[in-house]
């Protein structure tokens, strides 16, 4: 009678740890960062052997993929998201988040914003998983299905709607939207799928139809739906928005603002190659040179602060729009989340 009464013990133990989130489990001891605030930064430290990366920045969480011995398998991929608290530093699996540690599916990156955490799964077969989590209620949401034909690309919420790329073999790509409170779908628009990348300003979604020319330049309006066609009459990449009227781009090496209202573009730094580069959507554009701050094409502010005091050595979420200066750097043997305020760039004119 004793051995049924652990058995059933057992057994609803277990069944109670697949509802309630995980705690990371490292030597019999709970996984856990070391915070360490200082003046104008925060540090979230690892221990030795652990990598971060792929993050969503969130009010009282971070969330990430983390790369551990155990924890990941020979192909590299991370087996959970994570979710580590900014006050105590302690770590928590995501629920519904979990792959099989032996298994050849993982986790690829992560996207989100205050209220929804995105991950894209992947598995042995190229096929993906685009899936959104509610970060209030703790729950998965939705999920969409990738196959080896069909491939959702730029994942992005902003506010309650999620948006994405659809490309299914060399079909025109599509331009899609869900409404994560009213679950309406719908598509956005057309395009070449090859090389286009959805970037996003405050309110407004930008990107390139290459089937157009080299030179082509949409927006589309996220409030009322309006589109906007320009021609930047030469041939560029790695859209960067800092405004719903200014646009960042990369030409020949060198970093190019254009004013959709002026439908003028300015050389802003000739020697940037847009490495590493990552923006705001708000007047922002952070590159392995400088950190640019933006209100018109005459209106521009220089900052090396980041790339002065981590030279080389620090990287921010796979996602290009940034919430936050949140990044990740190696220190010795180990590697440290730093949340840096905004306060702590020096800005000035030329």
């Amino acid at each position: 009678m004793k051995k049924i009464v652990v058995a059933a013990i057992v057994v609803l133990l277990v069944m109670g740890a697949g509802v309630t989130i995980d705690k990371i489990v490292k030597n019999s001891k709970i996984m856990r960062v070391q915070v360490k605030m200082e003046k104008d930064r925060t540090r979230y430290i690892g221990e030795d052997g652990i990598s971060f990366y792929s993050m969503v920045d969130t009010r009282d969480k971070i969330y990430t993929l983390v790369d551990t011995e155990g924890d990941t398998d020979a192909y590299r991929i991370a087996k959970e998201v994570y979710a580590i608290d900014k006050k105590t530093g302690e770590m928590e699996k995501v629920p519904g988040s979990s792959k099989l540690k032996f298994g050849m599916d993982g986790i690829e990156s992560t996207f989100g914003n205050e209220d929804y955490l995105g991950w894209v799964e992947a598995d042995a077969d190229s096929a993906t998983r685009t899936v959104i989590y509610d970060i209030e209620q703790e729950k998965i949401m939705k999920k969409w299905e990738g196959s080896d034909t069909l491939s959702l690309s730029s994942p992005t919420v902003v506010g309650h709607q999620f948006y994405w790329l659809e490309s299914r073999d060399k079909e025109p790509g599509l331009i899609k939207f869900y409404d994560l409170k009213t679950g309406e779908e719908g598509q956005i628009d057309e395009v070449g799928a090859e090389g286009t990348i959805l970037a996003f300003s405050e309110h407004k979604m930008w990107y390139q139809d290459i089937r157009r020319g080299s030179g082509h330049l949409k927006s589309y309006d996220l409030r009322n739906g309006n589109y906007e066609i320009h021609d930047l009459g030469v041939d560029y990449n790695d859209l960067k928005p800092v405004g719903d009227d200014l646009v960042g781009y990369f030409k020949d090496g060198g970093l190019y603002l254009y004013d959709t209202k002026l439908q003028k573009s300015v050389l802003l730094r000739e020697n940037d190659n847009g490495i590493k580069a990552n923006y705001d959507g708000k007047g922002i554009i952070i590159s392995d040179q400088l950190s640019y701050k933006i209100e018109s094409l005459n209106e521009v502010q220089y900052d090396n602060t980041i790339e002065s005091e981590y030279p080389d050595n620090y990287r921010f979420s796979s996602d290009e729009r940034v919430q936050s200066l949140l990044f990740v750097t190696r220190v010795g043997e180990h590697e440290e989340i730093i949340w840096m305020n905004w306060d702590a760039l020096r800005w000035l004119g030329k």
